[in-house]
């Protein structure tokens, strides 16, 4: 007591005491004021969109409102909360101010169980379930009709969280907690990613995400394409998610293909309404000016292959005339000035291809969607263009020898006649069934500008033509040889030359004597030589003479030993 005494005695530890009795008691008067002094010169409106709202005498509000207010970005801010598309749920926060002139009253009021917002002096307005921007439209329908001048402020204040579950091709399928401002993308990483990511097996452009209705049942699914929306950007690619959304992401599904003048030619994953200009953004653009430029859809429909010209700068303008739809195998060629080289015939997307710098006739086939079932491979070639400099002068003996009667020709110029008539200048030796049946690589050869491939229509016969009975095309039987195709043509004729017959085989035009082949293939041919008129009296002319000099040589020897 006597120290007290004296401590209460000391001037200076007494002036201390009367500045923080001071302070204390002047601290919540000075604050009230200087708080309705700044609301007097900017009154807070109703409700806003503002997500955490700062007002002017914010300090205040935060002082009595202590929130947990996170980080949101500006993509995620301007797409769900100054959009109001946000959905509200049980667990929302509100900041809810209340300025009766005499006091401003702050409270945080969270959204019940039952989707009620419940608001000092208006009382319960449901909210669940409704976009932001509906939802503070009703707000402010309660408190106009409750109070007409009784100022209220009701500002969202913090998101509640929410269970997202994602399925499908994801390393780890489950449940994730989100909070309404998260993309589809986040949602994946939280699920490590997609399954064999490497193997390219999961869809990229096929994500579903699928919003359950009231009933239980799955109502319309939104999709997401993280390719487009690496490219491009556009949020439209990779949604926010909302409360009682499911995540699917497929395995992927049937491609479309571009070539030509793009800078990434490719065949891309299809997706559900994909256009010419989706089709040339995955391209990674035009190479060159888009002005004037042109291409050709390929598609193949249940009629046949149809083909549709574009015009790329109209298309890439979204011009619905030429920015058509494009469908699951559907191919697109963009025309520049590179080489190319022409596919005719059975496959299923025939027509110009460019020639890239490795360029393989077995990756030109895989292009083109591969052979239709009635491609003839025995029969099918690759031309090349020929460049004749002196072609006239190589033309001279097959000239002279066309123009001798056939009796003056011998079988050496005979298989020249065959060997220049039959041969298709510039036809490279390659063997199809080798390389697509087999795959024996080293048929694989490498493409140039204007090659030529032709895959015909397989004939299923051999043909049996020259010197028999009936010639025609005999239906191919695996176990038929030379003589019993000869047989089923009539057999051979009087002036057949049975001892030269020969088979031309398909696939490369070349002629083979009949004892010498092993199997007749599809598509081969049976030629039978006939004996020429004065052949026979050529051969006796020859027999003589050859006798005679027999005798003649004979006479001579028996006259030098007599």
């Amino acid at each position: 007591m006597r120290s007290l005494r004296k401590g209460a005695q000391n001037p200076a530890l007494r002036l201390l005491i009367w500045f923080l009795a001071l302070t204390f008691t002047a601290h919540p008067i000075v604050a009230t004021a200087q708080r309705r002094n700044k609301e007097s010169t900017r009154r807070p409106t109703r409700s806003g969109i503002d997500t955490f709202s700062s007002r002017t005498g914010g300090q205040a509000t935060e002082g009595e409102l202590p929130l947990e207010i996170g980080t949101i970005s500006k993509a995620a801010f301007d797409a769900v909360i100054r959009t109001g598309r946000y959905v509200l749920g049980p667990g929302d926060a509100f900041s809810v101010v209340v300025d009766t002139d005499e006091e401003l009253i702050a409270k945080e009021v969270f959204v019940g169980a039952e989707g009620t917002l419940v608001i000092p002096y208006v009382g319960a307005v449901m909210v669940a379930g409704k976009p932001l921007v509906q939802a503070q439209a009703d707000i402010d329908t309660a408190i106009s009709g409750r109070f007409k001048h009784l100022d209220i402020s009701v500002n969202l204040a913090r998101l509640r969280h929410f269970p997202v579950n994602v399925i499908g091709e994801v390393k780890f399928p489950g449940a994730y907690l989100v909070n309404g401002v998260e993309q589809v993308s986040e949602l994946i990483f939280k699920a490590g990613g997609l399954l064999d990511e490497t193997k390219g097996r999961a869809s990229l452009r096929n994500i579903e995400i699928r919003t359950a209705s009231i009933t239980s049942e799955p109502g319309n699914a939104r999709k997401a394409d993280m390719i487009l929306w690496n490219l491009t950007g556009d949020i439209r690619h990779n949604p926010f998610v909302v409360d009682g959304d499911l995540i699917f992401v497929p395995v992927k599904g049937d491609s479309v293909t571009i070539s030509g003048a793009i800078h990434r030619p490719g065949s891309y994953e299809h997706a559900g309404g994909d256009r010419v200009a989706d089709l040339v953004r995955l391209g990674r653009g035009l190479r060159g000016d888009p002005s004037g430029s042109t291409a050709e859809v390929l598609s193949l429909k249940t009629d046949g292959l149809v083909r549709i010209q574009v015009d790329l700068e109209k298309a890439l303008n979204e011009d619905p005339t030429s920015n058509v739809e494009l469908f699951a195998g559907d191919k697109l060629f963009v025309h520049g000035d590179e080489p190319r080289v022409t596919l005719e015939g059975e496959v299923r997307f025939p027509g110009a291809y460019p020639v890239t710098r490795d360029l393989t006739l077995k990756g030109l086939i895989d292009i083109a969607g591969g052979f239709t079932e009635l491609a003839g491979l025995r029969q099918s070639s690759v031309i090349r263009r020929v460049e004749y400099g002196v072609g006239a002068e190589e033309d001279v003996k097959l000239a002279r020898l066309l123009n001798l009667p056939r009796n003056q020709l011998t079988d050496g110029d005979r298989a020249y006649i065959t060997m220049k008539t039959q041969q298709i200048p510039g036809r490279l030796p390659v063997d199809f069934v080798g390389l697509f049946n087999r795959n024996d690589l080293s048929q694989d050869i490498q493409l140039k500008g204007d090659d030529l491939i032709r895959v015909p229509r397989l004939r299923p016969t051999v043909l049996v033509n020259g010197s028999v009975v009936s010639p025609a095309a005999i239906p191919f039987d695996p176990s038929f040889t030379v003589q019993d195709y000869i047989h089923r043509a009539g057999g051979f004729t009087d002036n057949a030359r049975k001892r030269d017959v020969y088979v031309i085989v398909g696939s490369t035009g070349n002629s083979t004597k009949a004892n010498e082949v092993k199997t007749i293939a599809p598509g081969d041919a049976v030629f039978v030589p006939a004996e020429t008129a004065g052949q026979a009296w050529r051969t006796f002319r020859e027999l003589v003479t050859v006798a005679s000099q027999i005798a003649t040589l004979v006479l001579t020897i028996v006259a030098i030993n007599r």
